[in-house]
């Protein structure tokens, strides 16, 4: 017999744990086995492009054909709306598949399902601010609406369609990295990506800033500083006639406010939502440009992306043909136009979340509600854990909206316990209906039956038709307040601080035909002070009077003069500020170094770009100027933010003996003319290091643009691409945020258009579809959007087609 070899079984061994080991799990790794393997694993994902090639069989009632243009967009042709929505489902999935799906567990409260550890909190947080319970709420109404409920279905049908025929190979790359796999999606889905875009535009508050702020300033100096308008507006729609509603101008204290009912001295976390997320839209009539019909301008400011907020699409079915840009995970277009209408979208920015502080037992049995003890419902939330038992969190809800906080989930620093949340995004309310409306009108009155539709989060709905007509509408759910209702926390304890009604429909700002044919919306005061409502919000001024600048003294307009606008990179509040700097430095004693900025300074046009030299100093020296100005603000115990920089400005021309100038910490009194003088001074020693550390003091060495991944690695993102454009500049680039989709649209007999967004086609990181539009977006280029009339049209100017039987 021959003798066993001991050492033999040692190869064998430490295969036999390879193996194991491989197909393993640990430390939320992926199995490295099925991750590593060449024929299913993360390799497969290289160059898989399968959305691009095949033929696929599934339940619809006629063929339905899918053409594929030269950049990769999908145009689809069916027979009927209900085939269209479920193509529209599955060529989505096939291109953004994780990325809906992502962004529906995020939006629900479940990243704890599908990442180990750290997102609870987050996930807490969701729920009981409500987005799930909103979603579902929302579902059910529009399941009372056939025209809608049969679209999601249809298109939630597709996006299964193509999940059922996935392998581990298939799978994009990100389910692998997360090593969980894809789920069936679902009606609620769709709803909860349309959810988690309301809450991105409309999250911002700051009842407590705004509260604390009145408390310690009082009613005089808060008016003054925190105006409900500042000075230089250039409102979307502008009152003709009536009186100036004295709401708007003039904040009184509200007679409950004061330090009995809150105290001035809490602390609070700066907000994490973005403010300036807004977006520039403008149409001109037929009047003003050179084909005699009216072209439309819409660039919304996003957040940036890989994969990018846009998918490029084109829909077409009887009765409707329509091309734009869609949100992954959702049916129709949301952004672009047809064959008689082409429509735009800006964030309205007004307030719609409000804060209620409450009186509650010790155990959160009963709140106090006109002076009785009432029962303070509740839930439980489920929330499931990877690798973890579930976690039972208790939400509690009042009237007036749920308890975010409470003693067992205080947030990040306990300011908001015991505070209920109002907020219009609650309302169950239909907007994909909007859309679906839009995509199929044909004239004016269709348009206004659509957006009757919408509720929240406020929108600027920019319009314009072949006829000739252009419109402007600032539409949503916006409550009928009582001055100062819902700026500065309101009491909990009676039901006279909850409002019970909105402000009509026909009595919303809104604007058609103008006599001068221009109108537009950049986040700016929907109205002046002759507005009959009180309303307040966060407001943006100065891209819309850079906008209003340029138009009125526009005539002719063409699509190439329009892409000039799109990408203007001029400041106007730079060019308004920048005389009036110059002017307190006359006579002011500088360095050689000091003394050639400065000459260079007198020449500068207010322009951010690529390329400009002195875009950097004055930003610079603009915010030296503020931090100097508002030192006092930062004296505070609670975290604030500043007045805004158009009362900075009216205190440099008419107040530089303001108290505000003087330093706190100076033993001597500083006016304005110090402040600017030594804040110069310190931008040049600014601009010097920053310099030193990018390579020049350029612009875009400074205002670099990155598009994170999703999941936040790097490698699958676009790292610090420098550019042009400014927050303030119609351009508005800034490092992380801006034109998420630039498109300009000329109608006319046939429509022609133009647009880009910072991103490409697919989610697939191996695909060159996935980022191959950034480039081009980041040099200021423009795409010609190819709308085709048929399905043979499509037929003749494209490559790939795919069908589905």
């Amino acid at each position: 017999m021959k003798r066993f070899n001991v050492e033999s079984i040692f190869p064998l061994i430490a295969l036999i744990i390879l193996t194991y080991a491989l197909a393993m799990s640990f430390f939320g790794m992926p199995p490295l086995g099925k991750f590593l393997d060449p024929f299913i694993g993360v390799v497969q994902n290289e160059a898989a492009d399968s959305s691009l090639k095949g033929i696929s069989k599934y339940s619809v009632t006629a063929p339905v054909n899918v053409f594929y243009d030269n950049r990769g967009v999908p145009h689809i042709f069916a027979e009927n709306t209900e085939d269209l929505y479920f193509a529209q489902g599955y060529v989505t999935a096939s291109l953004r598949l994780w990325q809906m799906d992502f962004i529906s567990y995020a939006a629900a409260g479940r990243l704890s399902e599908i990442v180990n550890e750290g997102l609870l909190d987050y996930d807490r947080t969701q729920r009981r601010i409500g987005m799930l319970e909103s979603a579902k709420s929302a579902l059910a109404l529009m399941q009372q609406d056939t025209t809608t409920i049969n679209a999601i279905r249809a298109y939630t049908k597709g996006v299964n369609a193509y999940i059922s025929q996935l392998g581990y190979r298939q799978w994009p790359l990100e389910y692998k990295v997360l090593n969980y796999p894809p789920e069936p999606w679902t009606e609620l889905k769709t709803v909860l990506v349309m959810k988690n875009m309301g809450n991105m535009l409309s999250g911002y508050e700051e009842d407590f800033n705004m509260t604390n702020l009145m408390l310690s300033m009082g009613e005089q100096q808060f008016n003054k500083y925190f105006p409900g308008i500042v000075p230089d507006i250039s409102p979307i729609v502008k009152e003709k006639g009536g009186r100036p509603n004295p709401a708007l101008a003039f904040e009184k204290k509200p007679t409950y406010l004061n330090s009995a009912f809150v105290s001035s001295g809490t602390l609070l976390n700066a907000n994490t939502w973005n403010p300036q997320l807004g977006s520039n839209s403008w149409v001109l009539s037929g009047k003003k440009t050179k084909t005699g019909y009216p072209i439309l301008c819409n660039d919304p400011h996003l957040n940036f992306s890989m994969p990018a907020i846009w998918l490029e699409m084109q829909l077409s079915a009887p009765g409707m043909n329509v091309y734009g840009v869609c949100v992954p995970g959702s049916p129709a277009v949301i952004i672009g136009f047809n064959e008689h209408i082409a429509w735009g979208i800006t964030n309205g920015c007004d307030d719609v979340k409000d804060w209620y502080k409450l009186k509650i037992t010790n155990d959160y049995r009963k709140y106090e509600m006109d002076g009785q003890w009432i029962n303070l419902p509740y839930r439980i939330e489920v929330i499931k854990r990877r690798n973890r038992a579930p976690f039972y969190d208790t939400v509690y809800q009042t009237i007036q909206g749920p308890v975010v906080y409470s003693g067992s989930f205080t947030g990040s620093n306990g300011t908001q316990a015991n505070h209920a949340l109002r907020w219009s995004l609650h309302i169950p309310s239909n907007e994909v209906l909007t859309y679906i409306k839009l995509n199929r009108a044909q004239n004016y009155q269709d348009y206004r039956d659509a957006i009757k539709n919408y509720s929240c989060p406020v929108l600027n709905f920019s319009y314009a038709d072949k006829a000739g007509n252009i419109a402007v509408n600032h539409q949503g759910a916006i409550a009928v307040k009582w001055p100062g209702q819902g700026r500065f926390v309101l009491d909990g304890t009676t039901r006279e601080h909850l409002y019970t009604a909105n402000i009509p429909s026909d009595s919303l700002p809104q604007e058609h035909n103008p006599a001068d044919g221009i109108l537009f919306s950049a986040n700016q005061h929907p109205t002046d002070n002759n507005y009959p409502y009180y309303y307040n919000g966060y407001y943006a001024e100065n891209r819309a009077n850079r906008i209003r600048q340029l138009l009125e003294h526009t005539d002719s307009a063409n699509v190439q003069s329009m892409m000039k606008m799109q990408l203007d990179n001029v400041s106007y509040f730079s060019a308004e500020t920048l005389p009036v700097l110059l002017q307190y430095m006359q006579g002011r004693q500088l360095s050689v170094q000091g003394q050639r900025a400065l000459d260079s300074m007198q020449h500068w046009k207010a322009t951010y770009t690529l390329n400009d030299n002195m875009a950097l100093l004055y930003n610079l020296w603009w915010k030296r100027i503020k931090d100097y100005t508002w030192d006092e603000f930062h004296s505070f115990s609670f975290q604030s933010r500043v007045p805004d920089d158009h009362i900075l400005l009216a205190m440099l021309r008419h107040e530089p003996d303001n108290d505000y100038f003087d330093q706190q910490l100076s033993n001597v009194h500083e006016d304005a003319g110090d402040v600017v003088y030594a804040a110069f001074k310190d931008a040049i020693e600014l601009r010097d290091s920053i310099a030193a550390k990018r390579g020049g003091p350029q612009w875009g060495n400074y205002n670099q643009v990155s598009m994170g991944h999703m999941l936040n690695i790097s490698k699958l993102g676009v790292r610090k691409q420098p550019s042009a454009g400014a927050p303030d500049a119609i351009d508005a680039v800034s490092a992380t945020w801006g034109p998420s989709w630039r498109m300009i649209v000329q109608l006319g007999e046939r429509p022609q258009a133009w647009g880009i967004y910072p991103g490409g086609e697919s989610g697939n990181p191996g695909s060159r579809y996935y980022d191959n539009f950034v480039t081009d977006w980041n040099k200021g280029s423009y795409y010609p959007l190819q709308f085709f009339i048929s399905a043979t049209e499509a037929g003749k100017n494209t490559t790939r087609k795919w069908i589905l039987k």
